[in-house]
């Protein structure tokens, strides 16, 4: 059978002052620790959010920027296609004019060089007239 006796008082006095002690060098150090690991934990996931939030407003703002930035790239692309073809067709116009004066002149110095031919054969129409009847007929005219 079990005997009580002041064993089991020193043995309950033991447990109780390792327990004290136990709590005072270790439980209270771990649990200090444990705590403060926490509320760093919990510091940094607050600042993770925020930098989430501040992260997604910004993504938000550079798309918003990006898009006022390739609207105006459209406005400027359009505009200068526009401006490119004005410019096109006014140096259309001036070569077609350019081109007409030109041709015109040509024209006009082909009628005057076929003018000055005509006139040159007309004169001489009597003479070739002569010298191919000759070489026709075989004989000289008179």
């Amino acid at each position: 059978m079990i005997e009580l006796n002041w064993t089991l008082g020193a043995l309950i006095i033991n447990f109780l002052l390792l327990v004290f002690l136990l709590n005072l060098v270790l439980f209270r150090p771990i649990r200090r620790v444990l705590k403060e690991r926490q509320a760093k934990l919990d510091a940094q996931a607050a600042d993770i959010g925020l930098m989430e939030t501040q992260g997604r407003g910004l993504a938000g703002e550079i798309k918003e920027k990006l898009a006022a930035a390739r609207r105006e790239g459209a406005g400027t692309r359009e505009a200068l296609k526009q401006e490119g073809a004005a410019a096109e067709a006014a140096l259309l116009a001036e070569v077609k004019r350019e081109t007409d004066l030109e041709w015109s002149r040509v024209e006009q110095q082909i009628k005057d060089d076929l003018a000055r031919a005509r006139k040159a054969l007309k004169a001489q129409i009597q003479s070739f007239a002569q010298l191919l009847a000759s070489k026709i007929l075989g004989r000289e005219l008179s």
